[in-house]
């Protein structure tokens, strides 16, 4: 009789365990499918315009703070970043497809064709006085998006380094989801420009957080990218402030890039 009891205490000891295990798993399912998240990326630190700069550093809100190296503000910037609740990512520059003035790339940029060596050398140099980052997007870019070559040598750094990398597609190509696919690396990319167009309005600007809070809504996560300096500045940093209120009421909650990044690598690897 004694047996028989310990032997049903014990299926029943396991059944609740099975119970309160899939109890966890659906309340994190849930949460991941009713919790929408969205990153907002803002480019551009380290330019030597530094409208928007202050505004942005008093949003009481986790931004990810894309900061371009080796050109007049980068030092100064860093240091401001690494005092705030904000993200630092590398703000990579990277050729264009057209000719564009060498100064808006800095120092060191990335080519078209660069191969493994020489795009492995030129972030190193870069991040030599960032701190401990998460990852990097592009500055510039829209050629560098078109070379499979150069775009892999790219993902493999990322990967090799324990960095994520979000393509800010600021040319349509297809060629960085194939080099992320081609060297296992999860996908991050833009979902919109706040000041697409050209369109720096701030309610141009609010138009567009809001789309991106939509898009969080429906994809579950969302990825938007603002500007400091002459491409956003103040009127981004504002429109972003007032708008943070409006979108926590849409239940979307303001997360650094690496939080999606980590959910989206957790959910492949399921």
């Amino acid at each position: 009789m004694k047996k028989k009891i310990c032997t049903i205490l014990m299926i029943l000891t396991c059944f609740s365990a099975i119970f309160l295990q899939n109890c966890v798993f659906c309340k994190a399912s849930t949460h991941a499918i009713f919790q929408p998240r969205m990153s907002i990326v803002i480019d551009d630190f380290g330019s030597y315009d530094e409208s928007g700069v202050e505004t942005m550093l008093s949003i009481n809100q986790p931004l990810t703070c894309a900061v371009i190296p080796l050109v007049d503000n980068t030092n100064k910037h860093l240091e401001k970043l690494s005092n705030s609740q904000h993200e630092i990512i590398l703000h990579m520059p990277m050729k264009s497809h057209v000719n564009l003035p060498l100064s808006w790339y800095g120092t060191t940029y990335i080519e078209i064709g660069d191969d493994e060596n020489q795009v492995n050398q030129k972030i190193e140099k870069c991040l030599k006085n960032f701190p401990k980052i998460k990852g990097f997007n592009m500055h510039i870019g829209s050629g560098v998006s078109k070379s499979k070559k150069t775009m892999t040598a790219i993902y493999n750094y990322a990967k090799n380094n324990d960095l994520y990398f979000l393509d800010s597609r600021t040319i349509e190509t297809s060629i960085p989801m194939q080099s992320a696919k081609e060297t296992n690396s999860i996908y991050l990319q833009r979902d919109e420009f706040l000041e697409a167009d050209k369109n720096k309005s701030y309610q141009n600007v609010k138009f567009r957080l809001l789309e991106g809070a939509k898009k969080a809504i429906k994809q579950g996560t969302s990825i938007v990218i603002g500007h400091v300096g002459a491409e956003g500045g103040e009127q981004t940093a504002r429109a972003i402030k007032d708008t943070l209120s409006e979108i926590e009421k849409m239940g979307v909650e303001i997360v650094p890039l690496s939080t999606i990044y980590e959910f989206k690598k957790f959910h492949n690897h399921k």
